[in-house]
């Protein structure tokens, strides 16, 4: 062949390879970017650390930094959003399950037109549910009061129990951020099984 034909032919693979690259580096093989339903809810114009995405909820009444490698579940029982209501369960993609030990899974609930007891009802609940013997920590910022802690987790027998993080590598984080005004809230709760 001539030398004319084997130049663009070079130059076309070269090409080629640095945007299979470049999707490589971009993780474009990312569920969070490839699923049609969890893109829907990413802006790849806001920067966010490595990791991490930009999600804005669908009522608009939260955003946050999406973890990579997740997906959000399009179901009614895994997805709710609502003027005052918004319900996310967040699940870790399986895909290379048998590569890891242990996969995430993330529940958000957004409530709006709230009161100052109601919030204490769901800490009291969030409290119950994933602390160990009501442990937790607060902040207090200008932004929101931050309610949360760890514990680990476990069956015995046909039992859950929940032991002392200080003890235990915690498996379940959870936390409850309340506006200043009290009138909307975040509860989080991030298990690891």
């Amino acid at each position: 062949m001539k030398k004319g034909i084997w130049i663009p032919i070079v130059v076309l693979i070269v090409l080629g390879g640095g945007v299979a690259m470049a999707f490589a580096l971009n993780g474009s093989d990312d569920i969070a970017l490839t699923d049609d339903f969890t893109s829907s809810f990413l802006d790849p114009e806001v920067e966010t650390d490595e990791g991490f995405h930009y999600f804005q909820s669908e009522k608009n009444n939260f955003s946050m930094w999406f973890p990579a490698g997740y997906y959000i579940e399009d179901d009614p029982v895994g997805y709710e959003s609502k003027d005052y209501f918004e319900f996310i369960n967040i699940h870790e993609d399986q895909s290379h399950s048998n590569e890891k030990e242990y996969w995430g899974f993330i529940q958000l609930k957004y409530r709006g037109n709230m009161t100052d007891h109601r919030a204490h009802l769901q800490l009291n609940r969030l409290l119950e549910n994933f602390s160990y013997e009501n442990q937790y920590e607060q902040l207090q910022t200008q932004a929101a009061t931050i309610y949360y802690g760890s514990s680990y987790y476990t069956l015995e027998g046909k039992r859950g129990v929940t032991y002392d993080p200080a003890t235990h590598s915690a498996n379940q984080y959870f936390a409850l951020i309340q506006s200043p005004d009290a009138k909307e809230f975040i509860v989080v709760d991030y298990g690891l099984y």
